[in-house]
């Protein structure tokens, strides 16, 4: 089971399961609508009065458990949310690590969420941003708030010419402009991407902020994890709520990204906690149809039997057979019934021995 091999994985590291309800008070999920993507929850009135909700997350629920200590939380818990249209439930595992999040703490969780894809696919590919780095660059341009979210959209985009038409309309300079697209430019191998990103470096701030990504780097290359960790500025998503490293994984054949995580310290202190956070989700839920196989038969042998069978011998016949790996399935003759997909079918009788029957 994918969800064993994952919880395996968390314990390995020293952390702990989270385990809540299915539901909390609908107060902690208002007053953090700006964290939660969308505003429609489920609620209903508890017999006291009070308006619950049917948890649309996880990580909401940790920072306020959360009495000021480090921890190390995982999860796999479902959660509700509106999916096309519609509400489903969703089965999400993730990670959180809250405390004093140093780089090996922050190098931790990027790599738990690299060996998690590893689970999942050895052809995943875990991309990596900072947004400090972004806000440095971009907050050197003299950008209005408006100018500056046009040009987070179009690096998202990966969008070039729409750089340049900003530059055309005079709200960028021809050399910031050309910074931009250098930086929408880089995806490569996290230390090659570093060294890329020291060319756009304006101040000592991002100075700082490479220096940091080049021993997160250096530390994830000590937990055996090379090459499949990308740099890539173009992941600006809710920079609102992260505030440094960002990541989102991917793996082959699905279309949309199946792990995303990253630092959140704002999230704790607004909630009037002073500890740091990291941490990721991935969406099993969504992951399911991608990696569960529909059985091609309901059982290797059906086993048919008329109303003068002795039960206790066919029991004892389908318990040979089913010890030497294969799956039986008994069904009495009574006339037509629903079609059972099967390898074969025997039809019982006393003195039937198991070498008879071909599978």
């Amino acid at each position: 089971m994918l969800e064993e091999q994952l919880n395996q994985l968390y314990e390995g590291y020293g952390y702990r399961k989270f385990r809540m309800s299915k539901f909390e008070d609908y107060d902690l999920y208002a007053q953090n609508k700006d964290f939660l993507k969308k505003g429609h929850i489920i609620t209903f009135t508890d017999v006291d009065g009070s308006l619950k909700a049917l948890k649309p997350d996880i990580t909401l629920s940790i920072i306020k458990n959360n009495s000021g200590d480090s921890e190390k939380v995982y999860y796999n818990e479902n959660v509700y949310r509106e999916m096309g249209g519609a509400f489903k439930e969703i089965l999400q595992v993730g990670v959180e690590s809250v405390g004093q999040i140093d780089p090996y703490a922050e190098a931790e969780v990027i790599a738990l969420a690299a060996k998690s894809l590893e689970i999942l696919s050895e052809d995943y590919v875990l991309d990596l941003s900072d947004v400090s780095f972004i806000r440095c660059l971009l907050g050197g341009m003299n950008l209005s708030q408006g100018d500056q979210e046009q040009a987070l959209a179009l690096i998202a985009q990966k969008n070039a010419p729409g750089i340049q038409a900003m530059a055309d309309r005079g709200i960028l300079s021809a050399q910031d402009a050309q910074a931009i697209q250098e930086l929408m430019g880089i995806y490569a191998p996290l230390k090659e991407g570093i060294a890329q990103a020291g060319r756009l470096a304006r101040d000592n701030q991002s100075w700082e902020i490479l220096r940091q990504l080049s021993v997160t780097a250096s530390m994830l290359e000590a937990f055996g994890l090379n090459g499949r960790i990308r740099l890539d500025f173009s992941l600006v998503n809710s920079m609102d709520y992260y505030n440094g490293v960002i990541f989102q994984g991917f793996l082959p054949n699905i279309p949309f990204p199946a792990l995303s995580g990253g630092r959140y310290d704002n999230l704790p202190r607004k909630m009037g906690k002073q500890v740091g956070a990291i941490g990721f989700a991935l969406y099993m839920g969504r992951l399911e149809q991608y990696f569960s196989q529909e059985r091609q038969y309901d059982a290797d042998l059906l086993l048919t039997y008329g109303p003068d069978a002795d039960l206790a011998k066919l029991a004892a016949f389908a318990e040979q057979i089913r010890s030497k790996g294969c799956t039986v399935r008994c069904e009495r003759e009574m006339g037509p019934s629903a079609p059972v997909r099967c390898r074969t079918k025997v039809r019982y009788y006393d003195g039937l021995r198991p070498e008879e029957v071909s599978l």
